[in-house]
């Protein structure tokens, strides 16, 4: 009897938290290419940095993608490193920065307020 109240009580938990409390997820390989490759094009990152960059891609919509730096960074990616985030606005193919920084003022004017939050630039 303790195990089934031990499971509901379990469920319902997972219940109550919200969708958005997910967050963003790992792009797909062709979006992390794409992603990349528009802000290695656009300057905001060497292709060595870009070999070390984390990319999520927001759940609340998934045309805006956050490039970060991961929490552990190996030797060479330590060594080409820097402080802040990329967010990049997909439209059709193309990829486009939209903010960089390593704060922000939110709301990020180029940003929907639910996007910077779920990218975890805004709280």
């Amino acid at each position: 009897m303790r195990r089934i109240r031990v499971c509901i009580a379990l469920v319902v938990a997972g219940l109550l938290v919200p969708a958005a409390a997910l967050g963003h997820v790992a792009a797909s390989s062709s979006q992390r290419v794409a992603i990349l490759s528009a802000a290695v094009h656009q300057g905001e990152v060497s292709s060595t940095q870009a070999a070390c960059l984390n990319v999520t891609v927001s759940t609340v919509n998934n045309t805006y993608a956050a490039l970060a730096w991961p929490a552990k960074l190996t030797k060479a990616c330590a060594a080409v490193a820097a402080k802040g985030v990329i967010i990049e606005h997909g439209k059709g193919t193309a990829w486009q920065v939209v903010a960089a920084g390593s704060s922000f003022k939110c709301p990020i004017n180029t940003v929907p307020i639910a996007v910077a939050r779920d990218l975890g630039v805004c709280s």
